[in-house]
């Protein structure tokens, strides 16, 4: 038996409606039925109400970063990783991917990743809640990026690698110039969440 909390920030009506789903659990077995396996706790109420875990949680959602609060310090544990394709030297005045957005102001050193947006790379993330403050903050947000470096970065050989020009749907080019050390093969790890990525893409867990 379970059930899911419609509004679990909202403690009050929360509490509410798990003592309602306790009630019904309690006829059952006082009728001298099997109420079976017990969870009502998706990521965000396992992370606010620890009384309510019972027997089982669901915390699919926390895995993949979407929780309406952040009790804990939660990082990343997922990773995509894919290999360099190739690796090309392009002159300088050369336009790279697509509207041409991107020109090369010097000889470049490009590698190719066979990673782009269909396979989830820079997409964004939904949200779960429309408030208006949190409204508030995600414009707030989009303005702080105004101010900073948002370029797309990938790791190489344990280093950051700058994404040059919009991703493809199948690929993305890097800027790898001075990087003699480099090779085709070589393998690149791209921060991604899990949620977007492609479902073809295989899963590893270690």
């Amino acid at each position: 038996m379970f059930t899911h909390f419609s509004n679990p920030k909202d403690e009050k009506f929360t509490r509410k409606q798990f003592n309602k789903f306790n009630n019904i659990v309690q006829y059952i077995k006082d009728n001298e039925y099997n109420s079976g396996i017990l969870h009502c706790a998706a990521s965000t109420a396992f992370l606010k109400y620890p009384d309510m875990w019972l027997d089982a949680v669901r915390i699919g959602s926390a895995i993949q970063g979407r929780t309406l609060i952040n009790l804990y310090d939660l990082k990343p544990i997922g990773i995509l990783k894919s290999n360099i394709q190739e690796i090309k030297e392009l002159p300088k005045g050369y336009n790279i991917s697509y509207g041409n957005v991107y020109k090369t102001k010097k000889i470049t050193k490009i590698a190719v990743i066979p990673v782009g947006y269909m396979d989830g790379f820079n997409t964004n993330r939904l949200r779960d809640d429309f408030s208006f403050k949190n409204n508030l903050v995600s414009v707030g947000m989009e303005i702080k990026k105004i101010f900073k470096d948002n370029s797309l970065k990938v790791k190489i050989n344990g280093k950051q690698y700058k994404v040059l020009g919009k991703l493809g749907m199948y690929h993305s080019i890097v800027d790898i110039s001075g990087s003699s050390e480099i090779k085709v093969g070589d393998e690149v790890q791209i921060d991604i969440k899990p949620l977007q990525t492609k479902d073809e893409i295989r899963r590893e867990y270690i």
